[in-house]
């Protein structure tokens, strides 16, 4: 390693943001979020206003910009998504999207944190950040999976009440904006078929996707 890269190893484990890594990037926001710019350190979640500010459960993420944005993980099938842990899935390239690129979502709104439960929490975890995720996945990916549906059973007033950390999220009524592999935006209604949001987060299952 680098003098450079070991500089930056010190400055993530020591809790401070590598460089530019506190820059807000003003694509990666959404104009409806009401997440602050940067991860800090107490932060009160929707919904839990009987517990006041709770602390930050991971401190090496406090001082990182904030993203509206995932990719998109593993369907109900497995971890076949288009992005997943590098541990769990390989790199993915437009060829290994046999579904085809037009059917396969590549990221989407999530907008959200939650707390660790929801009757008595003391702290807020995982971020989603557009960089520097300390050897996290709900940072940066969701899943097409029953239980993480869009918008988590939820909405923004009561986002403590999430029921998973993996999902689509928006502050948008109804559903979320989610990217596909062949660069088009649609909004899926948190109402879809859950087999069909299964088979969207598939790039090779092969399946009839459905309407949606």
């Amino acid at each position: 390693m680098g003098a450079e890269g070991a500089l930056e190893l010190n400055q993530a484990l020591s809790g401070r943001p590598i460089p530019g890594g506190e820059v807000e990037v003003a694509t990666y926001r959404c104009p409806s979020s009401t997440l602050p710019k940067i991860v800090p350190e107490f932060w009160a979640i929707p919904g839990g206003q009987n517990f006041g500010p709770l602390v930050a459960e991971n401190r090496q993420m406090i001082g990182y910009a904030v993203t509206d944005y995932k990719t998109a993980g593993g369907s109900c099938y497995g971890n076949d998504g288009a992005m997943h842990k590098r541990s769990e899935a390989p790199w993915r390239r437009f060829a290994d999207f046999t579904d085809g690129l037009s059917n396969s979502a590549l990221l989407c709104e999530s907008s959200y944190v939650t707390g660790n439960g929801t009757t008595s929490p003391t702290r807020v975890e995982d971020w989603p950040t557009w960089i520097g995720g300390p050897g996290t996945d709900e940072s940066n990916r969701t899943n097409g999976r029953t239980n993480a549906p869009i918008n988590c059973k939820c909405n923004p007033q009561r986002m403590l009440f999430a029921i998973n950390d993996d999902c689509a999220f928006s502050f948008h009524a109804g559903g979320a904006q989610f990217a596909f592999a062949d660069g088009s935006v649609q909004f899926l209604s948190e109402n879809i078929s859950s087999d069909t949001y299964c088979n969207i987060h598939s790039i090779s299952d092969g399946r009839t996707l459905g309407d949606w």
